[in-house]
């Protein structure tokens, strides 16, 4: 077509669409071709789109008949039909964890944005841009939980909404009748994730870099299929390294952008237990110290980057690779969600710390003995009765596939007396090495600092902070230290840094 004849076509198409949106009262869209990817938001303009939904997940979605609509707002939003759908894995689901217990939940109707918020949006409205990543159209990074909710509160009052959150200290109320900005609900993400499917992806039941950015060196199942490969459909792609564009790739069946990976997205939830008795519209749990984030990032395995999969994250954490996206709601809700944080651990001036390490080529051996002369802490080596022996990626993985928990030679004949432990591991397979996890169920940690470091090859801490949070809830997890491999020369210095950036003295 020519280039005049297409100027024509698209302008008589606006028109349209603009002639309908002062009839209708609201702006809508209908669904694009998933083929053809959607213009990268400019958030200051552009319509409420509403894709068609998949139905094989969802049943009997909730009526809003009864409810007034929230005032339309020109957003670019995409209005997510609400339903009923199940939630977590089911036990045959390879990799789960513990804490996916599949129930039923029914999620309201609500808004979400197709993208990540960029850094653009974020200076827009904070002032500021704290990303690792720099780039105007790339996901914000480095974000504690209280960023994203304070972002959400003023981006609500620059349009004149109504703020959702009351922030009190570390306390935060959520009013579901606000019409403002908020983040999503953990089932909420779950749901827009899913777009009515059941797999393990959204996709099918693998995943490659062509449709999420992760290590995509470390497909789903790889841990299996690392040294033999026995199951032809796990098949390694390519491993970035750092975000993209938060318009990058395909959208899913829903059209929004970046589900999975490229930044894990911060969700309103406390982590807990699922209440499967809050089947409507579940917040998570009313208390806590923990935070949920959802997707998996750029430098996530794919076993993290599941659909059921949940991580967890200190809601003061800063770290590249997490970030956000912004919801709201389609129709009032009712009542207040209020929300404590439940940790009182305060370290005192001049703690008692421990240093507890396991070590297996010697990197986090010598960053111990760095801590240890720069802090003069008492020093312990995690050792096992019986040392991993022969090839490491495969009897490391094979007790962490049979969720084996190794015998230690160690034990901490006093672990009382000490305030805080710095908790050094490799990160293997994304995680800590079991006789870590051995180690930390060895002793009761409740009101500790634990603050951990970590060597590793290339994919930072992986989800072993998420993991460690998750098996030590009594305690408060400080800001963690990872270098790869050795360290280099910097090691040192960045230990320094480190220590006073947890408050910890050097004598």
């Amino acid at each position: 077509m020519e280039a005049k004849q297409k100027k024509k076509v698209i302008t008589l198409l606006l028109t349209i669409m603009v002639l309908a949106a002062v009839g209708a009262g609201a702006w809508v869209l209908t669904h694009r071709n998933a083929n053809v990817p959607m213009e990268k938001p400019a958030h200051s303009g552009g319509p409420v789109s509403e894709p068609e939904q998949p139905q094989d997940n969802v049943q009997n979605p909730p009526s809003t008949s009864d409810h007034m609509e929230v005032e339309a707002v020109n957003d670019s939003l995409i209005l997510v039909r609400g339903g009923t759908f199940t939630m977590g894995s089911p036990a045959s689901e390879r990799q789960r964890d513990a804490d996916e217990a599949a129930h039923k939940v029914t999620v309201s109707d609500f808004y979400a944005d197709p993208y990540e918020v960029t850094q653009a949006d974020y200076e827009r409205i904070m002032g500021m841009n704290p990303s690792h990543f720099t780039g105007a159209d790339l996901p914000v990074d480095s974000v504690t939980w209280y960023d994203a909710i304070e972002y959400c509160n003023r981006l609500s009052e620059s349009r004149g909404l109504t703020p959702v959150y009351t922030i009190n200290g570390k306390n935060v109320n959520w009013n579901r009748a606000a019409n403002g900005y908020r983040l999503l609900t953990e089932a909420e993400w779950e749901y827009a994730a899913r777009a009515g499917t059941t797999t393990i992806f959204n996709a099918g039941d693998q995943i490659t870099s062509e449709n999420a950015n992760f290590y995509g060196s470390y497909p789903y199942l790889i841990e299996e299929n690392y040294v033999s490969r026995r199951d032809p459909s796990v098949v390694t792609s390519r491993y970035r390294g750092e975000t993209i564009a938060v318009d990058s790739l395909e959208p899913n069946q829903l059209g929004l952008y970046n589900m999975y990976g490229n930044v894990s997205e911060w969700c309103f939830d406390y982590y807990g237990p699922y209440d499967t008795t809050q089947a409507a519209d579940p917040a998570g749990a009313v208390s806590g110290s923990l935070r949920v984030n959802r997707g998996g990032a750029y430098n996530d395995f794919a076993k993290h980057l599941r659909s059921a999969y949940r991580s967890v994250s200190n809601p003061m954490a800063v770290d590249q690779n997490l970030g956000f996206r912004i919801a709201r709601n389609a129709q009032p809700g009712e009542g207040t969600v209020d929300t404590v944080y439940s940790l009182d651990i305060t370290m005192p001036e001049n703690p008692k710390i421990l240093i507890a390490y396991f070590s297996h080529s010697g990197n986090t051996e010598s960053a111990a003995q760095i801590i240890q002369q720069k802090t003069g802490a008492d020093l312990v080596e995690i050792e096992m009765e019986s040392p991993y022996r022969g090839n490491i990626y495969e009897v490391s993985q094979a007790d962490l596939n049979n969720n084996v928990h190794p015998a230690l030679r160690t034990h901490v004949a006093n672990m009382d007396e000490y305030d805080v432990i710095l908790l050094g591991y490799p990160t293997w397979w994304a995680t800590m090495p079991m006789p870590v996890v051995s180690f930390l169920e060895g002793y009761d940690l409740s009101g500790k600092t634990i603050i951990n470091f970590s060597s590793h090859g290339s994919g930072r801490f992986g989800e072993s902070i998420s993991d460690l949070s998750k098996q030590v809830q009594g305690s408060y997890v400080g800001f963690g230290f990872e270098f790869e491999y050795s360290g280099g020369s910097g090691l040192s210095d960045a230990i320094s840094q480190w220590l006073a950036l947890n408050g910890i003295k050097e004598r």
